[in-house]
């Protein structure tokens, strides 16, 4: 199964394959360089940003750190009792991505079609250098950044742990979807997050359980339960049964006033 530490920074974040196909004359540099200048663009014009989703609220706002701007971010989840993770601040990063270190530790991979886009590949055998929240049971990462609009389409993420039952491996992909831009900021509207897990049979008999206890509990005694989970006991059962997660983003407000007391 997927351990928390790579479950954080993927959801710090807020991810058919073809063949591939060689691209003469381009590389892991030229590929970020690209990435990086669309995204510095933004960084010029957007002071603060809310986006509000179908599963949580994220507060954006730029701030410098180490000589450069970037954005701090607090996101809560929506549910009965909203939920605050820990504010984050992360240096020269743009969709999770730390344009510096995946020059430094990715190749080239060539290109592929995604949905009739064309992407190019960059595959990193060490994740842990690149995004060091990712522990060392991540065991490879791929990014896909669209040729034409050079921003992430998808981001791969491949687990493997060392279970009572042997080796367990995990893939997580997260399908970055429907790009918009709101007064300068761009971002996905839709993110598509798919587990695909080989569960040892315990493993799974243990989730099952968990949820039809909470299916038998008294009523009141499962609307308490279901509140302290809030969006995370849905989340179980799709991951469960292989359906991916949807995040559509409803709203956009760009360079507003963010509530007081969140940084």
């Amino acid at each position: 199964m997927l351990h928390s530490r790579s479950s954080i920074a993927l959801l710090s974040l807020f991810f058919v394959f073809g063949g591939i196909v060689p691209a003469f004359g381009q590389s892991v540099a030229s590929v970020v360089d690209e990435m990086q200048a669309r995204y510095t663009q933004q960084l010029e014009t957007v002071d603060t940003y809310i986006v509000e989703t179908n599963l949580y609220t994220s507060y954006h706002k730029k701030v410098m750190r180490d000589g450069a701007p970037t954005y701090k971010t607090q996101t809560k989840m929506k549910g009965p009792n909203d939920t605050g993770f820990a504010s984050t601040t992360t240096p020269s990063a743009a969709y999770g991505l730390q344009f510096d270190k995946l020059k430094q530790h990715a190749t080239y991979a060539g290109t592929e079609s995604l949905n009739g886009v064309r992407c190019h590949v960059l595959s990193v055998d060490d994740p842990s250098k690149v995004n060091p929240d990712l522990g060392a049971e991540t065991t490879r990462m791929t990014y896909y950044v669209d040729a034409e609009q050079h921003v992430p389409a998808r981001m791969v993420m491949e687990t493997e742990t060392q279970e009572q039952g042997g080796p367990q491996a995990s893939t997580v992909t997260i399908n970055l979807l429907d790009y918009t831009t709101t007064d300068g900021l761009t971002l996905p509207h839709r993110m598509e997050i798919r587990l695909s897990s080989t569960l040892s049979a315990q493993q799974r008999q243990q989730m099952e359980r968990m949820m039809k206890q909470m299916e038998n509990m008294p009523e009141e005694q499962r609307r308490q339960m279901e509140n302290m989970m809030g969006q995370q006991m849905g989340m179980m059962k799709r991951m469960l049964s292989g359906e991916p997660i949807a995040v559509t983003v409803e709203r956009v407000q760009v360079n507003t006033e963010l509530p007081s007391g969140l940084f």
